[in-house]
């Protein structure tokens, strides 16, 4: 039985056996991993790492994305999409029948994500101040982002259709390109609050009208800042009694590499036929400004509620934290830091 694998694995196996490995579906049904839907790595890749090292971790890439494989705790990671999940090795081939359509049926978001009400496209879960997530966020905001304004509230928006289509577009990109890894940043997008229910449903709207643009220096297409400070002259004021309250995203963003905009471009690559850059920049050495053409490179993950001060802040002009700089890229994976 599928179920008893556990008991004749072997720590090591020198014989001619064929071994299989097997990965546990969201039903708790084993499968086979070449049955895998997000293309995992082969049996006979994995045992020729185990048998080199069968306590070690692997990192790897195949045609579906990017995984790591801890051996000791027989666990797999996606390291796009942060999926977790139990694998083993067995010699028995025993239960190799149809995949099970659970992994088909039910979208999954990162580990951290809350449960959701599936008949909804989206949810919006206001952070806890004394979480690590919400410390990490704010901390994010101040330190790589600059403002100084006093943040309310953070939202995490859950949405696993927008989530799913971004990492099957990273997924895409790398598969086409031939590189393991594309680069990711974190960037803030100031708005108006009519428009948040429409960003968290379909997400970013690149293809807007001329009409409805109200600049595109860099290409037609989204704008996102690399600081706060900047991003905030574009959120809208309310008030809300007393205070007077602003919004702003902070997006997870595929920026891959990107090239100096031009103010008709409608793609990075303007009206040639190549498609080499992924995104549009103010300025190619140190960019504060990137500009995208596909919604399918966003995820709108946080909605910041913050502020606004009627004084002036003195306070210095954003600087450029290209060199010396923390990698934006592993600024935030999750509210514990884990991929």
């Amino acid at each position: 039985m599928i179920a008893d694998m556990e008991e004749y694995e072997e720590p090591m196996d020198t014989s001619d056996t064929p071994w299989f490995w097997f990965y546990q579906a969201k039903c708790g049904i084993w499968h086979r991993i070449e049955d895998d839907p997000d293309s995992s790595p082969s049996s006979s890749e994995l045992n020729r790492h185990y048998l080199r090292n069968p306590h070690g971790v692997l990192e790897l890439t195949t045609a579906g994305g990017c995984f790591r494989i801890d051996f000791s705790k027989k666990l797999q990671t996606n390291l796009i999409t942060g999926k977790k999940r139990q694998i083993k090795r067995s010699f028995s081939d025993i239960g190799r029948t149809l995949r099970c359509k659970c992994e088909d049926q039910v979208s999954s978001g990162p580990d951290y994500w809350e449960r959701m009400d599936p008949t909804k496209p989206y949810q919006k879960f206001c952070l806890d101040h004394h979480s690590d997530e919400f410390k990490k966020v704010e901390k994010y905001a101040r330190e790589m982002g600059l403002l100084q304004k006093p943040i309310r509230d953070i939202y995490r928006i859950q949405n696993v259709d927008l989530w799913e289509l971004y990492c099957r577009k990273r997924t895409q990109l790398m598969r086409i390109k031939g590189v393991s890894e594309l680069e990711e940043q974190m960037l803030f997008h100031g708005t108006s609050r009519d428009n948040v229910h429409n960003i968290c449903t379909y997400n970013f709207d690149c293809n807007l009208s001329d009409q409805r643009r109200t600049a595109h220096v860099f290409g037609k297409g989204t704008y996102f800042a690399k600081h706060a400070s900047y991003a905030d002259k574009y959120s809208s004021r309310e008030s809300t009694g007393f205070n007077t309250l602003q919004i702003m995203f902070l997006a997870r963003v595929t920026v891959g590499k990107y090239k100096l905009g031009q103010r008709d471009f409608h793609k990075p690559d303007g009206n040639t036929k190549e498609n080499i850059h992924d995104s549009s920049v103010d300025d190619e050495l140190c960019p504060k400004i990137f500009v995208i053409f596909d919604s399918n490179q966003i995820y709108p993950e946080y909605l910041l509620e913050y502020e606004f001060l009627n004084y002036k802040i003195s306070r210095s002009s954003p600087r450029c934290r290209c060199l010396g700089s923390e990698d934006p890229r592993r600024t935030l994976t999750g509210p514990s830091g884990s991929e």
